[in-house]
């Protein structure tokens, strides 16, 4: 296997690592497996179905329990020249199943979300684990604004807001994190 050869200066079966764009090449199916799985529950399932969608963004993978390999993972963007915010968006998670990886990559997340420019838009579940597990709900209409300049954005509640995206389509969100403005 790989991960074995690849990661062995690594404490054994705990490390932590950003991939480079070769090494999502060859672990790209187990990437999308881990997001499928992550996502099975949800209404609309994962959108990290080919291995471009993989190399499109960054990916920080974790194995953590005796048997070598990826257990789960946490995936981000940098902003598009269109955009008008700096730093990375937090885009989702994967995890194999285990109650011990959904933890971990949990707690991955919002270690990430407590550093400046890191940020996500999440509703429903998501939602509900960020700020059980501490997460900093973004509450102010002019950053979400700025963040999203071409909705019509009304708040809610405790950070909820409901916005018009592309499609014209509805949605009821929240951000978290520190995103950082252009």
């Amino acid at each position: 296997m790989k991960w074995i050869k690849y990661f062995e200066g690594f404490k054994k079966n705990k490390w932590e690592v950003l991939l480079s764009n070769p090494d999502k090449k060859i672990e790209g199916e187990r990437l999308i497996d881990l997001v499928d799985t992550a996502y099975s529950v949800t209404p609309l399932g994962s959108f990290v179905k080919t291995i471009n969608d993989v190399i499109k963004s960054q990916w920080v993978v974790i194995d953590y329990n005796e048997e070598a390999g990826i257990d789960a993972c946490v995936f981000y963007r940098n902003s598009r020249p269109d955009e008008n915010w700096l730093g990375q968006k937090i885009q989702g998670i994967g995890h194999d199943g285990e109650k011990d990886s959904k933890k971990i990559v949990v707690k991955k997340m919002v270690d990430l979300l407590e550093k400046d420019g890191y940020w996500t838009e999440v509703s429903d579940k998501m939602e509900e684990v960020i700020r059980r597990n501490g997460g900093r709900a973004v509450t102010d209409l002019e950053t979400l604004q700025k963040l999203f300049p071409n909705s019509n954005i009304e708040m809610l509640e405790a950070g909820q807001y409901q916005r018009t995206i592309d499609n014209g389509e509805v949605v009821k969100e929240t951000v978290f994190g520190f995103p950082i403005i252009k």
